[in-house]
């Protein structure tokens, strides 16, 4: 059997196995699970393997070693979670629909959005981090905080919010959804609909707006 060169620092290829982008996607959802729900350090690779359904050997021809599927994991984290925050952006051009929908992701999507918070506190504390995937969390929270932004300029222009700095708004409710998340993890009996739904009405408050009135 012959193998291909591996990068510096990786395994070798073989040739008795195909590339197949949906059993990489299988790994990738069997660690990103693994990774949510327990500590990078007890997680080995046999049980991400085992959990995927495939042998470990196989692992080794996708990725080099867990520190390399847990990037990739965060980087296919991110990378749904910008996808979500794009296709909200596309669906709306009024202010109001566009933040509304925006909560209304967060209480579809906890579970998801969780699974998240949690490897991104990881990755945070973890000796794994690297510039490549630093700027890929910070895209995450910068593209989140444009959108919003965005949409908050727009109600200011069209009456609809006070004049509170965009930006500032953006980030105040960024950084209180991923509490909830944080909070969701620690409690995980908390309701997290409900805890959603009492922020909103606290943002819609900051930024000037009554939607009993509208």
């Amino acid at each position: 059997m012959t193998t291909k060169t591996a990068p510096r620092g990786g395994k070798t290829k073989t040739s008795g196995h195909k590339d197949s982008p949906a059993r990489r996607q299988e790994i990738l959802a069997a660690a990103l699970k693994l990774f949510s729900e327990r500590d990078y350090s007890a997680i080995t690779i046999k049980d991400i393997a085992q959990l995927a359904n495939v042998n470990t050997s196989l692992l080794y021809y996708y990725f080099a070693d867990k520190e390399a599927l847990f990037r990739a994991s965060l980087e296919e984290a991110v990378g749904a979670a910008m996808r979500n925050y794009a296709e909200i952006a596309s669906k709306h051009s009024e202010p109001v629909d566009l933040i509304n929908d925006w909560f209304q992701m967060h209480v579809e999507l906890t579970a998801d959005i969780r699974r998240l918070v949690k490897i991104l506190i990881d990755y945070s504390s973890s000796n794994s981090q690297t510039r490549v995937l630093d700027d890929v969390v910070s895209k995450f929270y910068d593209v989140e905080i444009e959108v919003l932004s965005k949409a908050i300029r727009r109600g200011q222009r069209a009456g609809l919010f006070n004049g509170v700095v965009p930006q500032t708004a953006a980030l105040f409710a960024s950084m209180h959804l991923d509490g909830v998340m944080v909070r969701s993890i620690i409690q995980p009996q908390l309701n997290v609909p409900a805890a959603i739904a009492a922020f909103r009405t606290a943002f819609w408050a900051y930024v000037g707006y009554d939607p009993k009135k509208a």
